[in-house]
C-alpha cells in the first residue's frame, strides 16, 4: 500500500514556496549523488501532470527506495504512518553535508522555533530554551476548532521543578519564536488504550481556510500572521492499522491567479476536483494533516 506516500507527496507538492527553492537548488542536487533525494522529488513532480502511467509508478517507486535506504520502516508494502513518512522525508531535504553554498528549502519555509519559559512558582526565575519543529503535534479538543487545539497546545502548564530556591513546581509557556512560511500542523487521531491497542479518534475539528496566529501564540506582543489553508492530508477508515490515505490540495492555475477556492483530491489514481470550502466541511473527522501557507 502507497496511499501514505501518494498523499503525502501531493501535498507537498502543494507548497508553492517550497517546490520553488527545491528547483532554485537544481546546480546543487543534479550534480551531487548525496542528493539522491532532491531528484526523485523533483522527478515525482514532473510526472505529477503527466499521462503516462507507468513512468509514474516507476517514479513512486524509485521514490520510495529512496526513502527506505534510510529508514527500514518503508520497506516493503504495508501501511505506514503519513507523518512519519513525511517528518522522514523531510528530515532527508534538510540533512546535506555543512559547506555548501546551499539554502535549504525546510528551514527556509517549514521549520519553525517556539520559545520555552519556565517560570519557578516560588521564586520567579525563569529560563529560557528554544527548540526547532517541523510541525506541531495537537491534540483534539472535540467540537474545538484548530487554532483552539493550537491554543491548548501552547497555553500555559505545569511542571515538577526542583529550583535552586527550593520550590518544586513551575509553570511551563510556550510561544512562536519564528514562524514559517508552511505551518503544519498535526491532527492527534491515533491513541493507545490502557491495553495498549490504538485507537482512531474521530472527533470532528472545525477547518477553515484561514488560520490567524493571533499575539497570544507569540513570543513578541503585536505581533499577528495569518495563514491559509492550502492542503490537508487525510485518514479514513475506524481503525488505525487499516484504513486509506487521501489528500486535497489548492489547484494552482497561473490564469486564475493566487486567489481561487478551486482544490483537488487525490485519492491514488482518482483526481477529481472540489472547492475549499467543500473540503473543510468533509474532512472534519478524518483530517490528519493541515498544510498552511503564511499570507504576505
Amino acid at each position: 500500500m502507497t496511499c501514505y506516500i501518494n498523499s503525502t507527496l501531493q501535498s507537498l507538492l502543494t507548497l508553492s514556496c517550497f517546490v520553488q527553492e527545491v528547483h532554485n537548488q537544481l546546480l546543487l542536487w543534479s550534480s551531487n549523488p548525496k542528493l539522491q533525494i532532491y531528484r526523485e522529488f523533483v522527478e515525482v513532480g514532473v510526472c505529477r501532470s503527466s499521462n503516462m502511467k507507468k513512468r509514474k509508478k516507476m517514479s513512486l517507486s524509485s521514490f520510495k527506495r529512496a526513502v527506505a535506504m534510510v529508514n527500514s520502516n518503508f520497506q516493503g508494502d504495508k501501511q505506514n504512518d503519513a507523518h512519519e513518512f513525511l517528518l522522514c522525508v523531510l528530515d532527508m531535504l534538510k540533512s546535506p553535508e555543512s559547506g555548501w553554498n546551499y539554502t535549504c528549502p525546510v528551514r527556509d519555509h517549514i521549520a519553525l522555533e517556539l520559545l520555552s519559559t519556565r517560570t519557578c512558582r516560588g521564586c520567579g526565575e525563569q529560563s529560557l530554551m528554544l527548540e526547532e519543529f517541523l510541525s506541531l503535534s495537537l491534540d483534539l479538543v472535540p467540537e474545538g476548532s484548530v487554532s483552539r487545539c493550537l491554543q491548548e497546545y501552547l497555553k500555559e502548564s505545569k511542571l515538577e521543578y526542583m529550583c535552586e530556591c527550593g520550590a518544586k513546581k513551575s509553570f511551563l509557556k510556550r510561544s512562536f519564536f519564528t514562524l514559517p512560511n508552511v505551518l503544519i500542523l498535526h491532527l492527534k487521531r491515533f491513541r493507545l488504550t490502557k491495553t495498549l491497542r490504538v485507537k482512531k479518534v474521530e472527533s470532528p475539528i472545525k477547518l477553515t481556510e484561514e488560520l490567524v496566529l493571533n499575539e497570544e501564540f507569540m513570543t513578541t506582543e503585536d505581533t499577528t500572521a495569518r495563514y491559509s489553508l492550502v492542503s490537508i492530508i487525510s485518514h479514513v477508515g475506524s481503525t488505525a492499522d487499516s484504513g486509506h490515505y487521501i489528500s486535497d490540495g489548492v489547484y494552482r492555475n497561473k490564469d486564475m491567479g493566487d486567489v481561487t477556492d478551486c482544490w483537488l483530491t487525490y485519492d491514488d489514481e482518482d483526481v477529481s476536483p472540489t472547492t475549499g470550502a467543500s473540503v473543510c466541511q468533509k474532512r472534519a473527522t478524518t483530517a490528519f494533516l493541515l498544510f498552511y501557507e503564511k499570507q504576505h
